[in-house]
């Protein structure tokens, strides 16, 4: 079986958590694809694949544009394949029970608003990369960690994808597909 896994990232997070999908697929025996939605290549075509996962980020309440693009141009092909779509969103690791749902509802919005119906959906928290901000990011970020119970140290990034979920995601779904 071959899977394409298609991700919008746009600080990295998400294409990490991308390729450990990959790895546990190929661990399981099938090969797999992963690619940006933002850097398709040009002869990209969807007849190669049996089965495929798609996933983004939230940031500043929605998802990359390339990845909203592909979805919305290949909903035929995704709801007659074998697919699955999972959201990075630090909301759903906050310990406020509302934040915690807001996050997951950013994925059921999406799948409403674009017609695909993926057997399989996840929401992972991804990370906060304070290196990699500017100064106003940076703050904002502090901020907006600080009310929802993470980490202010900004001297360092922090990561909070529970990685054992991501696995048994791709787990669940390879086993799904193979019955």
């Amino acid at each position: 079986m071959h899977v394409l896994i298609v991700y919008g990232s746009l600080e990295g997070q998400t294409q990490k958590i991308s390729e450990r999908i990959g790895e546990v697929i190929v661990n399981k025996g099938h090969h797999v694809t992963t690619l940006s939605a933002e850097h398709l290549p040009g002869n990209f075509s969807t007849e190669n694949y049996d089965a495929v996962i798609v996933g983004g980020s939230i940031h500043m309440n929605k998802y990359p544009k390339h990845m909203t693009t592909f979805v919305s141009s290949h909903r035929d092909w995704l709801n007659n394949l074998p697919s699955a779509f999972f959201t990075v969103c630090m909301a759903v690791n906050s310990p406020e029970e509302k934040s915690t749902k807001q996050g997951i509802h950013y994925g059921e919005h999406f799948l409403a608003q674009t017609g695909w119906q993926p057997s399989l959906t996840a929401t992972f928290a991804g990370a906060v990369k304070y290196t990699q901000y500017n100064f106003i990011t940076r703050f904002i970020m502090k901020m907006i960690s600080k009310h929802e119970g993470g980490s202010t140290d900004t001297s360092r990034d922090h990561e909070y994808t529970d990685w054992e979920n991501v696995k048994r995601f791709a787990e669940t779904f390879i086993d799904k597909i193979s019955e």
